[in-house]
């Protein structure tokens, strides 16, 4: 049951979010404690829950994840907690944070930060926002292009220490 409050509460607060923009005094407040490169950062305990943390064999689809290794990823913890990051700069609507966690170019028309804040509707579209909220931490698609959500909606990927949105497909 714990498992399904977070993903409900972000459905929640998605489709909140898509009536009428955040209240600016709530970005500071969120989560502040987990940084784009996690390799030097002290998380607190509660970041993930335990349950978040395990990693399924078998998927409830039936399928067997990719290795993480596979995908690239060698800070399995770190990239759930900037996925994590993600999902609360989504609910906040947060487009300069999301802008500056992604890989450029994105695609073949958005070639810096200034152009994904311009066109961030049409990127973070309602699709791809409830891809976000309804993630599972345990059964994290991964494959050789990396990690994504559900759908393929977005892809990302460690660069050095830190992580990346390397693809969005709305």
């Amino acid at each position: 049951m714990k498992r399904y409050i977070l993903p409900l509460a972000l459905i929640l607060l998605i489709a909140l979010s898509c009536k009428q923009p955040p209240k600016e005094s709530n970005k500071a407040n969120v989560m502040d404690w987990v940084p784009v490169d996690t390799s030097t950062a002290k998380f607190e305990v509660s970041a993930l829950s335990a349950d978040e943390l395990k990693d399924d064999s078998v998927f409830s689809d039936g399928s067997i994840p990719s290795s993480w290794k596979n995908a690239g990823i060698t800070n399995v913890k770190g990239m759930k907690l900037f996925v994590k990051k993600l999902q609360q700069w989504i609910v906040l609507n947060d487009k300069d944070s999301l802008a500056a966690v992604v890989k450029y170019p994105l695609g073949k028309t958005i070639k810096t930060k200034a152009e994904a804040v311009a066109k961030y509707d049409s990127l973070f579209t309602k699709e791809v926002k409830l891809s976000f909220a309804t993630l599972n931490f345990n059964q994290l698609m991964r494959n050789q292009n990396g990690v994504m959500t559900s759908g393929g909606k977005v892809w990302f990927a460690q660069e050095g220490k830190g992580f990346r949105i390397t693809a969005i497909n709305p």
